[in-house]
C-alpha cells in the first residue's frame, strides 16, 4: 500500500511551499490565479484528499 500524498508532497509536485498549498485548500484569495492551477493540478494528479480528521485536529489546537 503506497502511502497518502501529503500537503508537503503537493507542494513539491506544484513548485510551491505547504503554506501555499494550505492556501489554495482554504480558498484564499491570496494565491495567484496561475499558481492555483497549478496547486490544483498536482493535487489532481497526486490524488490528494484532505484528512478531515487533521484539519479538525489543527483548527482545535488553534483555538479556532
Amino acid at each position: 500500500m503506497t502511502p497518502r500524498p501529503t500537503i508537503r508532497d503537493v507542494g513539491r509536485a506544484a513548485g510551491v511551499s505547504h503554506q501555499t498549498v494550505s492556501r489554495v485548500l482554504n480558498g484564499s484569495e491570496a494565491v495567484h490565479p496561475a499558481t492555483r492551477e497549478r496547486v490544483v493540478a498536482a493535487i489532481e494528479a497526486l490524488g490528494y484528499t484532505r484528512n478531515d480528521s487533521a484539519a479538525e485536529l489543527a483548527r482545535s489546537r488553534r483555538g479556532a
